[in-house]
């Protein structure tokens, strides 16, 4: 991290629909009550940071569906990936996977969704932010981390931790394998349980061989999937255990809720399955309307998986310069 004071980068001049400061979270803090919270998508978010030769867990700004309009007050380096968004610089169109440069009054606009739901802007040094619990991300439903604990508003200034101006950055774009692949219906793989024998047969047998959509009731806490009704054999309530990220919770009305980085940390209801961790950031770039269907895995294979999409990752190098 830097030791360099903060200075005013950006200003918002129109928040988008939950623009928010995000880092890798506050992992351990479950047993207080308090969700890790962080970047839906840390994939996207360490992708960002490399881009600027960042420490990969510094603080981005994650944009979600409709992103913001921002003016640069000074000039410097900035990099987006995740989500295309439709960015515009000026009138200059931008994509996601490559670091850019910004001269001061310029302005970053975005448009229309073209693909997946959540976009990652980086700066140099990451974010300025009180940090909470060891982190910087903002945790809106406890209302603490990031700016007063909060989503973006209008008139906000952001600072960041290093010079944008003096910054290097990448001048090669990430690999087309790294970036995120068009909108379309995924596979989840899973590793069931912990309460597979509260379903029947039938109920199980719905679950592994059917699609299921993701709808509007669905945020950062988690997804809600319509689909048909899952069968329980013996009621939906169980004694009250803490939720493991990517738990499958099944209520009494048998539609799935996938529970996500600010989920509850105790529930109650059935956990039929948990997603994999390498599938995590996945689910949280499908948008509402996206189709999922689940697959299961062992734990062997999902462990691999994990450590194949990062092994992936660290093989690429960016190259850093100044004057991108």
């Amino acid at each position: 991290m830097t030791d360099n004071p903060p200075v005013t980068y950006l200003t918002v001049l129109r928040p988008g629909a939950l623009s928010s400061v995000q880092d890798l979270g506050r992992p351990g803090y479950q047993r207080l009550g308090i969700a890790e919270s962080g970047a839906m998508d840390t994939y996207s978010l360490v992708q960002a940071n490399r881009l600027l030769g960042n420490p990969d867990g510094v603080a981005v700004l994650e944009m979600t569906l409709v992103g913001p309009k921002l003016r640069f007050e000074r000039e410097g380096v900035f990099a987006l990936t995740g989500s295309d968004l439709s960015a515009q610089l000026d009138d200059e169109t931008l994509v996601p996977g490559r670091a850019h440069r910004a001269a001061a009054g310029q302005i970053l606009r975005f448009g229309p969704r073209r693909n997946g739901m959540r976009a990652y802007l980086a700066v140099p040094g990451g974010f300025a932010a009180p940090l909470v619990l060891g982190s910087r991300s903002t945790y809106i439903y406890a209302g603490f981390g990031g700016p007063e604990g909060r989503a973006l508003q209008k008139g906000d200034q952001l600072k960041c931790l290093a010079d944008p101006a003096c910054a290097a950055a990448s001048p090669e774009p990430l690999p087309g394998n790294l970036r995120l692949p068009p909108d379309g219906p995924r596979v989840l793989r899973v590793i069931m349980g912990p309460h597979e024998d509260r379903f029947t047969s039938r109920g199980l047998e719905t679950f592994l061989n059917s699609s299921f959509r993701v709808t509007t009731e669905s945020n950062r806490m988690g997804y809600r999937l319509q689909g048909p009704p899952i069968e329980h054999s013996n009621g939906p309530i169980v004694v009250s255990e803490a939720t493991p990220l990517g738990a499958i919770q099944v209520p009494g009305q048998g539609h799935p809720v996938l529970l996500l980085r600010e989920r509850g940390t105790t529930g109650g209801y059935t956990k039929i399955a948990c997603i994999v961790s390498a599938d995590i950031d996945t689910i949280c770039q499908v948008p509402p309307g996206g189709e999922l269907t689940f697959k299961t895995v062992g734990l062997e294979q999902a462990q691999q998986a994990e450590r194949d999409r990062w092994r992936a990752l660290d093989a690429w190098r960016p190259p850093l310069k100044r004057g991108v």
